[in-house]
């Protein structure tokens, strides 16, 4: 992980840990000193790619550190159900 993914993932986390909702892409690029959220639009994507961060549909602000606990009980069982087979279809 390169130390501006870290950096950034860190952010993310304390600012969860706090809000209990995930900071916009300008606060985290204002907090890291950043011009452009275009570095940290592709640092988020690719935290969520290797496990850091997860997406929550549906959701403003909608990523979540993955070791937040997410509550699944108020997700419908068919979106559920429907969520597993689209990943057994694409990963066997």
């Amino acid at each position: 992980m390169t130390p501006e993914m870290h950096r950034t993932l860190t952010f993310i986390q304390e600012y969860y840990a706090q809000h209990g909702i995930a900071p916009t892409m300008r606060e985290i690029m204002v907090a890291l000193g950043g011009k452009s959220t275009g570095p940290v639009h592709n640092r988020i994507h690719r935290l969520i790619d290797r496990g850091h961060l997860v997406r929550l549909p549906g959701r403003d602000r909608a990523i979540a550190p993955a070791s937040a606990a997410i509550d699944l009980s108020a997700v419908p069982t068919e979106k559920l159900l429907g969520e597993l087979e689209k990943r057994r279809a694409l990963h066997g």
